[in-house]
């Protein structure tokens, strides 16, 4: 993908991962004239990186389910609607309890969390011992039952934000990778000049939206005064061998421990959670931890015993992200300012949103009204509700 000269765009994307490609597909197939910036190249933040990312609507704060819904909805078709593979293969989560623990890591608190799952439109069943072991044998003696997400399952991150990218590009959309936006200068009339890192200038005419995961914060406090409170974190994963034998029927993760546990497509077992590494915040690069490396071959070990004592084959920190204090993302317009969405925040597990989430933005853009999905998610309930 080449640069070409611009001058003036109806839409301006700011950020090439996986949440800046859906948005920018969304707009151009509803005939919107859009260009994709990404200031490196496609998929090379957080939304690369090896091994599968989950798709999952279990276990998710409340305010997200209704997004996860739709994303549930839309994620078996994309493949054909994108015209390229996104690796996306549903087959369901097992979120496993076992000891008696207070508040919502405890296995009293399974009914809740199922009646609130399906309120909101996702299928989920509690699952005893007994269908445990049929479903997916191994599992230690201490877990006494979880909730099943029949619909989840994981795709391929990388491969799904160029899919995403590709079928905008088909659709007319200009995609500009190594094109570094530095700063945005906001008119009268609404729309948004863009200033570029080469000295060239883009005025988008309707609207920006800005996904750039961790550039977020400084350009929206560098153009438009406004601190959001995020911070940034390399996750870290390990990917190690499976023994003999092995099986993972579906995705396990652990109510009351930092694991998920996913089968790569070359057969290796990936140990992920949300447990974050070394994190140099000068460079802007992760290092693997050791105790945490320690700690997920621990809580592995402890869940699925066949795991204890498994060849380490890799660790990986290399894909940043950014979290806020309460774990759901940032997706609204910057204060006083109609026409500039920002998408960032996503707290280690955006990916499974966005179709919902490209689908959404673009809408907003387009017609001028929030999406009820997208309410909850504001800058005011992080204290950053007005430019200073």
């Amino acid at each position: 993908m080449t640069r070409s000269s611009v001058q003036s765009v109806e839409y301006a994307v700011v950020g090439g991962g996986a949440v800046g490609a859906a948005t920018a597909w969304n707009l151009a197939r509803r005939g919107a004239e859009v260009v994709l910036l990404e200031a490196d190249e496609l998929a090379s933040g957080a939304s690369g990186g090896p091994g599968r990312r989950g798709v999952r609507a279990g276990g998710r704060d409340l305010r997200e389910l209704p997004l996860a819904r739709r994303a549930l909805e839309l994620w078996p078709e994309l493949d054909s609607e994108l015209g390229a593979p996104t690796g996306y293969r549903r087959n369901g989560l097992l979120s496993v309890y076992d000891v008696e623990v207070a508040g919502l890591s405890g296995w009293q608190s399974l009914p809740a969390r199922a009646q609130a799952q399906q309120a909101a439109g996702i299928p989920c069943a509690v699952v005893d011992r007994e269908r445990l072991d049929e479903m997916q044998p191994g599992l230690a003696g201490d877990i006494r039952c979880a909730l099943f997400t029949p619909d989840d399952g994981t795709a391929d991150h990388p491969a799904t934000t160029r899919a995403f990218a590709k079928a905008a590009g088909e659709r007319g959309a200009r995609v500009l990778e190594h094109t570094a936006v530095t700063a945005f200068e906001p008119r009268p009339d609404g729309s948004v000049v863009l200033r570029l890192a080469e000295g060239d200038e883009l005025r988008a005419t309707r609207g920006v939206v800005i996904a750039a995961n961790r550039a977020t914060p400084r350009l929206l406090a560098d153009s438009f005064d406004v601190r959001l409170p995020l911070w940034e974190k390399a996750t870290q994963v390990t990917f190690v061998a499976p023994p003999p034998g092995f099986s993972l029927e579906h995705q396990i993760g652990h109510t009351r421990r930092s694991l998920s546990v996913k089968l790569t497509d070359e057969g290796q077992v990936m140990l992920s959670g949300g447990r974050p590494g070394g994190w140099d915040p000068e460079t802007g690069v992760g290092t693997p931890d050791p105790e945490v490396l320690r700690a997920s071959l621990a809580d592995a070990a402890a869940t699925i015993p066949a795991l204890a004592g498994a060849e380490v084959l890799a660790v990986d920190t290399s894909r940043a992200d950014t979290s806020t204090i309460d774990l759901i993302p940032v997706i609204d317009t910057v204060p006083g300012l109609a026409t500039v969405f920002v998408g960032t925040g996503w707290s280690g597990h955006g990916f499974a949103l966005t179709p919902a989430v490209g689908e959404a933005l673009a809408t907003w853009a387009l017609d001028g009204e929030r999406p009820a999905a997208l309410r909850p998610f504001t800058f005011e309930r992080l204290g950053a509700g007005s430019r200073k």
